[in-house]
């Protein structure tokens, strides 16, 4: 059985090409975004639940640091798209 850490990076690097995807095809740009945000929070999520179970190394929190980064660059680059994002989840 793999780690919560190795999820937590295997979330975090699906959720980093979907949105790196979305940036490259316009077409699909808002589901390849909605997927990422959420790979990227499910790989938060596991990074999370390593640190609570005080697992060995630091890739835990290669998850939680990508989320944040990527988040700050999109808003960044256009701040509008992480409010259309949010309702898109919403809705």
């Amino acid at each position: 059985m793999k780690s919560l850490s190795n999820w937590s990076i295997v979330f975090a690097v699906i959720g980093t090409l979907a949105f790196c995807c979305s940036l490259a095809l316009p077409k699909a740009s808002e589901l390849l975004m909605i997927s990422g945000f959420g790979a990227l929070l499910i790989g938060m999520f596991c990074s999370f639940g390593a640190m609570y179970k005080k697992e060995k190394g630091n890739l835990k929190f290669l998850a939680v640091a990508a989320f944040f980064l990527l988040s700050f660059i999109l808003v960044w680059n256009e701040p509008f798209q992480i409010v259309r994002l949010l309702t898109w989840m919403k809705n």
